[in-house]
């Protein structure tokens, strides 16, 4: 990675910016740790929601089955990016030792 050092500018904002730069692969890493995580959440939510107990009352449920499994995809994906329950940021800090920068 190549850094041009200009004297106008701070040098907390050039580590700032810096700091916020990522390569590539680096980006594909972080999108990578999102989906695991939310993945991870998917199953979670789908196997808690089995210990409910099954009820006849409305008959057949096999479209009720699919929304909540469609649901709680959803819920996965948004709970990842509003507000992750941090593993995505441990995989990616593991990870992205062995990620090189391209730039």
């Amino acid at each position: 990675m190549r850094v041009n050092w200009e004297p106008n500018q701070n040098m907390v904002d050039q580590a700032e910016q810096l700091a916020e730069r990522k390569s590539a692969s680096q980006e594909a890493l972080q999108h990578a740790a999102d989906q695991f995580e939310a993945l991870f959440l998917y199953y979670l939510l789908s196997e808690m929601r089995k210990t409910v107990p099954d009820n006849d009352l409305l008959g057949d449920r096999r479209g009720e089955k699919l929304f909540q499994s469609m649901l709680d995809q959803e819920i996965a994906d948004h709970s990842v990016k509003a507000q992750s329950i941090g593993l995505a940021k441990l995989i990616y800090e593991q990870m992205s030792r062995y990620v090189a920068d391209d730039e």
